[in-house]
Parts: C-alpha cells; structure tokens; sequence
C-alpha cells in the first residue's frame, strides 16, 4: 500500500458496504491499486451566496452488477462573492463529491466501450438511492460540450485526447489505451467533482443519474458549442488588451512558469525511461548468458537457471513498474498540461471580453467627439478624431441648422446604441474578470492535489517494484547456498 495516505484537496473517499472486493475510494492510492489490474471486465453586482448542502452524510450503497440507470433533472444556480485569488476562499469551494469511472467494458454492438460511473456526494440535488450508469466517449463529449455553453466563463476541465496514435491506428480496444482513456476521463470527472459551479449543473446530474440519457440530453441541451479551433485561439491570442490588468498577467505568469516545468519533467522522465529499457535489455541478456553457463556447468546446472529465472523474473518486474510509471505518473503530467492550456485559454476569452469593452468605448468616445465638433464648430476639442479634411469642407458648406440637427440626431442615436454596448460589454467583462479569479483559485487547488496524486503515485510504483525486488533475490538465496563447492 501507499505510503502517502493521506488525504488530498479532492474531497473525502467513502467505502460502500459489502465485501473487500466492492471497496469505493477514489483516492490517489486506489487509482493506483485499480492500475495494476487494468483492462478487466452575469453581471457582477448580482452576485449571490449558494445554499450549503447538508452537514451530514450517511455513504449509500451499491450492487455490484447492477449496471441500472436512472434519471431526474434538477437545476442549481450557485453565483458566489468576488474574492481575491491571492488568498483562499471557503464560499469557492466545492462540496465533497467523489466520481468514481471504472469498469470499461465493450458495448452491445462492439464497436466502443462503455464505462460504469458512480457518483457519492452530500449535494441534496442528487439523488440518495443512487446507482451506477454507464456512459461511453462521446457521453463525455456531450457533459465537456454542455459545460461549456451553460458556464462560459469556467475553465471547462479537458478531456483526454481522443485522436492518439493508437486511436488512429485502429486500437482502440488495447487494454492500455483503454486504461489510459479511463484515468483520462476519471481526471475529467475529479476536476467537475471539485467545482462548484460543475459539480451543480443539470447536465453534470443528467449524465451521473438518467436512465434514458439518449432522450434526457437532447432535452437539456440547447444548442451544441462549437469546438474551440487553433484558429480561434491564435486571433484571440492577437487581441491585445490595451490596459491589461495585472493580476491576470500574473496568473498567465504562474500558468506559464508552471507548464515549462512540467514540460521539462515529461522530457526528462522520458530519458528515464528510454535507459530503464537499456537497463531491461541488459538484464535480459545477463539472465540468457546465466543460462548458457547452466549447460556448461553440468554439477550446478539447477541453481543456474533458477538464478536465471530470478533474473527474468527481475526484468519483468522492472517493466511493470514503467508500465505503471507512464500510466500513472507520465499521464498524469499530460492531463495537466492539458488543464494548463484549458486555463490559458480561458484568460485569453477573459482578454477578448476587455479588448470587446475596451474597442465599444473607443468607438463611443470617438462618436460623442463627432458630436461635439458638430454642435460646437469652433471649440478645441483636443483631438481630431474622426476628422478629416473632407469631413472639414463639409462643415464648411453646411451651415444650415436643418442638416446640422438631423446629423447630430444621427449621432445621438448612434450614441445611445453605443452606450448600451459598452455598458453590456462593461458587464460582461466584469462577470469574467471576477469569475476568472474564482477559477484561477479552482485551478490551483486542483493543480496541487493533481501534481501530489502523480507524484505519489511513482513512488508507489518504485515502492511495489523494491518490494518484488527484495522477494525475488531473498528466493534465490537459499538455492544458491545449496550449491555444494568441492575442496
């Protein structure tokens, strides 16, 4: 077992009654015991506080082959205060829930997997008597699509990649990938089960509870997002913010800072790993030539190819613990670069909301100084624009009051639809720029328990690795003290 057990910022692990074998904890430590046997069977002065869930919890029960859906719809709306994101904030917070995604199995046709989701929470929307469904990718695809259209301004958690190599070649039911999907998509659960906002939304309890999810989505769904394109995201990324706001450049520093680190953990993981094979080669080879000398070696012959076999056996224990350590550890560091860049490009929406603000009052400005230049010909306004030369003539020629009053009607309609954008697009950027800073909060919270998740989790795997280790060459020894040396 773990010798990091303790708990994360994840919210709590229950235990379903029953035997051992139905045990419910989706802490860093059953993700890793679960791995070893994988592939089995808007304005911001409306701001208002949320209704705290209740304070006890009696843990419900589940069946363990019973596969049963079930369905209610219940809206929650949870607008919480602005706080600082320098410092924590118990009001953004997330009531304790815990998501458990496990069970991949082909569906009826198989031609996909689905998976079994279990959901334990002390939220009063849900209901008590909750059982498991079962949901396939694109389920996934559907909850991530209506996240995004109900909270625009949350940093919507990604999904695991679905166009990896393995995907694109066609194997898509190897017992890797698919395990590799799964913890993919338990992040992806984690990371709403930790939000406030997430974890209370309609379409989270659609896809945790309906038992006719085909026909309940439909209904609750608007319209569908369209996918974010690098396109988008690199003329977003073009829009410069013209007064940008220090806090977010700091958060866009940390994000930043944060990601090359993490980058350079994966490459140096990475030439880990490639001389750990080196190490496996070598070994194999050391326990072949063991047993080449087994056959010269007719008095010993015995002791040498158990030796031998111990020396595989090494070699194998060494491969399980990569396997478990790119499992684990090394998709561990992928989902969160993933998070990263969903982050970023939540600060960049955030930045096109202020240039958006920021271009509808320079248009205004620049009509009401129109305006003025009409009405008073001769006053300095200290600027000239929106004037030109012929502009200039113009107001030379017409000087009857007539054509003067129905253009400066004009502009004063123009005016007025002005400052009806620039106060929608004021209001919008405040609900960003204030629900950014929640986010960024969620954000670190989750980055911190993830890294310490991964982290852990390849101690584990060297722990486990040391420990067959030890086994294996305690075995031999006795074999190798019966060897009988002539004087």
């Amino acid at each position: 077992m773990s010798h990091f057990d303790q708990d994360i910022d994840a919210g709590p692990s229950w235990s379903i009654e029953g035997d051992g074998s139905n045990a419910f904890n989706t802490s860093r430590s059953a993700y890793f015991e679960q791995s070893q046997h994988f592939g089995a069977s808007s304005s911001s002065s409306s701001a208002a506080a949320a209704a705290a869930a209740a304070a006890a919890f009696d843990p419900f029960q589940s069946e363990d082959s019973n596969d049963d859906e079930y369905n209610t719809a219940t809206t929650y709306n949870s607008k919480k205060p602005i706080h600082s994101f320098q410092k924590h904030n118990d009001d953004n917070k997330a009531e304790p829930m815990t998501i458990r995604v496990d069970d991949p199995v082909k569906g009826s046709d198989g031609s996909y997997i689905t998976y079994r989701v279990f959901t334990m929470t002390a939220l009063e929307m849900y209901n008590v008597d909750n059982r498991p469904v079962r949901r396939r990718f694109r389920d996934f695809v559907w909850l991530h699509n209506a996240l995004s259209v109900e909270f625009p301004a949350c940093v919507i958690p990604p999904l695991p990649e679905k166009h990896r190599m393995k995907y694109m070649k066609g194997d898509r039911f190897d017992p890797m990938f698919i395990e590799q999907r799964r913890l993919g998509l338990q992040w992806f659960m984690d990371r709403i089960a930790r939000h406030p906002k997430l974890q209370t939304s309609k379409h989270t309890k659609v896809f945790l509870e309906s038992t006719d999810f085909n026909a309940d989505k439909h209904m609750q769904t608007k319209s569908a997002p369209s996918t974010h394109s690098m396109f988008g995201s690199f003329f977003k990324s073009l829009a410069k913010v013209k007064k940008p706001d220090e806090k977010f450049e700091e958060m866009k520093e940390t994000i930043d800072k944060f990601e090359d680190n993490l980058t350079i953990v994966e490459k140096l993981y990475s030439r880990i790993s490639k001389r750990q094979q080196e190490l496996e080669q070598n070994y194999d080879h050391f326990a072949g030539s063991i047993r080449g000398l087994s056959g010269l070696e007719t008095n010993v012959d015995q002791p040498l190819r158990q030796f031998a076999e111990a020396t595989e056996m090494y070699v194998e224990a060494l491969k399980e613990m990569r396997k478990q350590e790119d499992l684990l550890f090394l998709n561990d560091m992928h989902e969160l670069l993933n998070y990263c860049n969903a982050a970023k490009d939540q600060l960049l929406e955030r930045d096109q909301k202020q240039v958006d603000f920021e271009d509808s009052s320079t248009a205004l400005q620049s009509i009401v100084l129109e305006r003025e230049r009409i009405l008073y010909p001769g006053k300095n306004m200290g600027t000239t624009v929106g004037m030109n030369i012929t502009e200039l003539m113009t107001d030379k020629m017409s000087d009857t009051s007539k054509t003067r009053n129905e253009r400066v009607l004009r502009l004063e309609s123009k005016i007025k639809e002005l400052q009806d954008q620039v106060a929608k697009a004021n209001d919008i950027n405040n609900s960003y720029s204030s629900q950014m800073i929640k986010e960024f909060e969620i954000f670190q919270r989750a980055r911190e328990a993830e890294l310490k998740q991964g982290l852990a989790a390849y101690a584990d795997c060297h722990i486990d690795f040391y420990k067959k280790s030890i086994s294996i060459w305690e075995n031999i020894l006795p074999v190798l003290d019966q060897i009988q040396l002539e004087d």
